[in-house]
């Protein structure tokens, strides 16, 4: 993740934690706990608050929650107790590795669009070789924002990287997914100019 996405999240800590909590994301949840098995153990790739973290532990998945951003971590940690134990630095796409472990499933949401196209075909890779054969991959991403220059960087140092629907899922296919659902959603801060790509995949059984 690019140095100026990270130092904004890491110096924004107090406001974001603030938008994320306040989000109406009853539909995402939804797709979240039906996208895995129950009691499925999953890694949460940045975890901001901590709000689909506390949400899927507290619904019975086995979670590990991860964010690139110290800060954002202490400050789920504050927000959400339950998480206590299961929050960990990962910052993508280097300390992505099979050290973590072996899950059953992995998530991303607003995530993985502030990488680089080569970088999101790392993290694709990488996030194939942690799960189990048959393992789930759910990650959510933004079709479509008005505030994102030709540059790829919105105003406060953001990278947004503009895939289609069509990139996303190639990229994700590439790496060894079978598309399950790819859903085009809106946005759940209510901005009515974003779009977001909602896309469940699944490795080979016989990884």
């Amino acid at each position: 993740m690019p140095d100026t996405t990270i130092t904004y999240y890491t110096t924004h800590v107090k406001d974001l934690v603030k938008r994320y909590e306040s989000a109406d994301v009853p539909d995402l949840h939804a797709l979240l706990a039906d996208s895995f098995p129950h009691g499925a153990r999953l890694l949460e790739l940045g975890c901001g608050s901590g709000r689909d973290a506390a949400f899927m532990l507290e619904n019975g998945f086995d979670i590990t929650a991860s964010d690139g951003v110290q800060e954002m971590l202490n400050a789920a940690a504050a927000c959400h107790p339950v998480l206590d134990g299961r929050l960990h630095r990962i910052r993508l796409p280097g300390e992505l590795t099979p050290a973590l472990g072996v899950f059953d499933g992995v998530y991303a949401v607003a995530t993985l669009m502030h990488l680089t196209r080569p970088a999101i075909q790392v993290v694709f890779s990488r996030i194939h070789r942690i799960l189990v054969p048959g393992g789930r991959l759910f990650f959510s991403v933004p079709l479509h924002r008005d505030d994102v220059a030709a540059d790829e960087f919105d105003a406060q140092g953001r990278r947004f990287t503009p895939l289609t629907h069509a990139e996303w899922t190639g990229l994700c296919r590439r790496a060894g997914f079978d598309i399950l659902t790819s859903t085009p959603t809106s946005d759940g801060l209510g901005r009515k100019t974003f779009a977001w790509l909602n896309c469940l995949a699944v490795t080979d059984k016989k990884k």
